[in-house]
């Protein structure tokens, strides 16, 4: 199974269509995660997924959708789902994902269900990631590359870098190269096979019998570089009034329409023009060529190392992106291509560079690059299955349900499901985990499982014991999907101020003005710490408070207040009470989990009862029984629409009457 996401250009799915090609020994299954592909030589014996397209602009500062009548939100969940469908279905020996988690960070709301779905399922699946020779840096490129060191650590079997390592490694574009502990491979570079014998006929080539120097001119996919089109075409007109010449043109197959039309205009009267907007041989236009003009792409990049052909290149550019421009620089200095500035994309300077290559010495000579990239691809995957056992599985015991997959709670709860879908009554659930102070093994799992099956988590924080490490794993979680994961103020230290009976931070001990302190210190460090990441929701330790307590949440701005259901709601302020209505744990002789049968019970109940329903869950003291009880728990539940699943930010969307239900009778 792989997975590739284009969103601006075409790159990604040529290279990854030359690495399917070889894997002639594999039952392959293509997931195309952008715009519909172009008539690309795909064998006959790979099955392509689409999944509901999702496209990006040439600056990347948004993500678009083809289809208007759909959000993008609703747009990424059908996406997930499918992955999960997928993946389910082909139980699949491999999984390779382009280059996540290097990039496609907007996609993590997707892909994590998908690898934490394959962990905790114990899938007999090796999990590979397809990277690229160079890497686009980021704005918070430190934070970045500890993230994707972490999750390619946790999630990952191997690391396959499609580039020679005599050109490019690794560590030249990411820091942390050093941090990951799984293998990574060098194939060398994925290339087009040049081939001895051209077709007899190529479509579209002017003049096809004559021996005037031909010059190609590519963009890729062409949602960037339109620029560099129109000044090859202006600075044609001008060299071929001395110089006899001839120029293909491939605009890509997602020029804008308007663009496409203004080329055509620009060209119109010039009978030694042509213009195309894709051909899947293009590799043969370029062997025949004396000149490319274009970007420097991985893909063309390689195609001119691959023919020999003398180069003009004009790296992209957008928003700093300097992969382009550090791939083109080596190659110059290796002699295969000239670089293209910015000023010099002026027809009246562009025009002597294309006459002084034209007339230069030809320089077609084999490459000292590897480029069996593709090939050795093949090979690395048959090691990785030789060696057995996915090596991700030992880091984490899978969670197979065992006794959980034929209890009777299941089949009752089920039941009680299918009744409340009928009826057509809507659940609302949220989940809440306390005491989130150190980055714990309990605490990722946890992650995982809820992550895997798309549904929400409140995460409640003591500020007074966060750790760093745990800041930024926090602050991870958030960018994968924000409205997945809810980030609360969990008390202050979670210490006990009482001197005799239940223990409590903020109990009859602690006057308004030691409260308001304490409290309000805790927030100040959240916001700091978390940022807007922070949502101002308060959990009191051990679910314990005074009036006093209610009376600073309400100075301070909080607007959820949760503990567990008491038998009076807390109303007349400020903020809502949001309440846990069934825990998942009974402590009158320490933490033991409640029965399945009893949670389920409860939940029952509860669902016919109550408009709002909490599960309080407990991290530190879940153990594997726990926790795989709470997976065949969330992915039952995920299976019936009826069940919504909430952040209290999320609940406070609903009128106050069906909210209050969760905090009180």
């Amino acid at each position: 199974m792989f997975y590739c996401q284009h969103v601006l250009g075409m790159g990604h799915v040529v290279r990854s269509l030359e690495i399917v090609k070889a894997l002639e020994s594999f039952d392959v299954t293509f997931i195309n995660g952008g715009a519909a592909l172009p008539d690309l030589p795909w064998p006959s014996s790979i099955k392509i997924v689409n999944l509901p397209a999702i496209t990006s602009d040439g600056e990347f500062e948004a993500l678009h959708i083809s289809d208007p009548s759909q959000s993008l939100e609703r747009l990424q969940t059908a996406r997930r789902d499918t992955l999960l469908t997928t993946v389910t279905a082909l139980t699949p020996d491999v999984l390779m994902l382009e280059l996540f988690p290097f990039g496609r960070i907007r996609f993590a709301n997707e892909l994590l269900p998908l690898l934490a779905h394959i962990r905790l399922e114990g899938m007999p699946t090796t999990v590979i990631c397809s990277l690229r020779d160079i890497l686009v840096g980021k704005s918070d490129q430190v934070r970045h590359d500890e993230w994707v060191a972490s999750l390619i650590n946790r999630y990952f079997d191997g690391l396959l870098v499609h580039a020679d390592p005599q050109f490019q490694k690794l560590e030249e574009t990411f820091s942390r190269t050093q941090d990951i502990t799984c293998p990574i491979t060098y194939t060398g570079f994925v290339a087009q096979t040049v081939t001895s014998k051209l077709p007899a006929e190529l479509p579209g080539l002017p003049d096809p019998h004559s021996q005037t120097p031909l010059i190609v001119v590519s963009i890729g996919g062409g949602r960037v570089g339109i620029e560099l089109l129109e000044s090859a075409i202006r600075a044609y007109q001008l060299l071929s009034t001395t110089f006899p010449c001839r120029m293909m043109i491939f605009s890509g197959p997602y020029l804008p329409e308007e663009h496409f039309s203004t080329l055509q205009t620009m060209i119109k009267g010039h009978a030694h023009i042509s213009l195309m907007r894709y051909s899947s041989d293009f590799l043969s236009y370029l062997q025949l060529a004396d000149l490319s003009i274009s970007m420097a792409g991985y893909n063309t990049c390689m195609n001119v190392v691959s023919t020999g052909t003398k180069a003009l290149m004009f790296p992209f550019q957008g928003r700093g992106n300097q992969e382009q421009t550090i791939r083109a620089m080596k190659l110059e200095a290796l002699g295969f291509v000239k670089l293209i500035s910015k000023e010099n994309l002026q027809p009246k300077y562009l025009c002597p560079l294309m006459h002084d290559l034209l007339n230069s010495k030809a320089h077609k000579r084999p490459s000292t690059l590897d480029t069996q990239g593709a090939t050795n691809t093949e090979k690395a995957l048959r090691t990785f299955l030789e060696q057995g056992t996915p090596t991700h599985l030992p880091q984490l015991r899978p969670l197979i349900m065992s006794q959980y997959h034929t209890d009777e709670w299941q089949k009752e709860f089920t039941r009680a499901l299918e009744t409340f879908q009928e009826r057509g009554k809507t659940i609302h659930l949220f989940l809440r985990d306390d005491d989130i102070d150190s980055d714990e093994s309990t605490l990722r799992t946890l992650c995982d499982i809820t992550i895997s099956h798309g549904i929400p988590l409140n995460l409640e924080v003591i500020p007074g014991r966060l750790t760093p490490e745990t800041i930024r794993f926090l602050k991870n979680l958030k960018r994968i999907d924000p409205s997945l994961i809810g980030l609360d103020q969990h008390g202050w230290c979670h210490t006990n101020h009482e001197k005799e009976g239940r223990k409590c931070e903020f109990g009859i001990s602690r006057s308004f003005e030691e409260q308001l302190k304490d409290i309000s210190a805790g927030k100040a460090t959240l916001e700091e710490a978390l940022g807007e990441r922070f949502f101002p929701a308060f959990t009191p330790p051990w679910n314990r408070m005074t009036e006093d307590t209610c009376r600073v949440l309400d100075e301070l701005g909080f607007l959820v207040l949760s503990k567990d259901r008491g038998k009076h709601p807390v109303t007349g302020y400020r903020f809502r009470e949001i309440s846990t209505t069934l825990d998942l744990y009974q402590w009158q002789s320490g933490a033991t989990m409640k029965a399945p049968e009893a949670i389920a019970q409860a939940l029952t109940i509860q669902f016919n009862e109550l408009e709002a329903i909490g599960l309080l869950l407990h991290h530190k003291v879940m153990d594997e029984e726990a926790f795989s009880f709470l997976n065949a728990l969330l992915k039952l539940l995920r299976a019936y629409p009826c069940v919504q699943f909430h952040t209290f930010q999320t609940l406070l969307e609903f009128p106050q009457p069906a909210v209050s239900l969760a905090g009180g009778q």
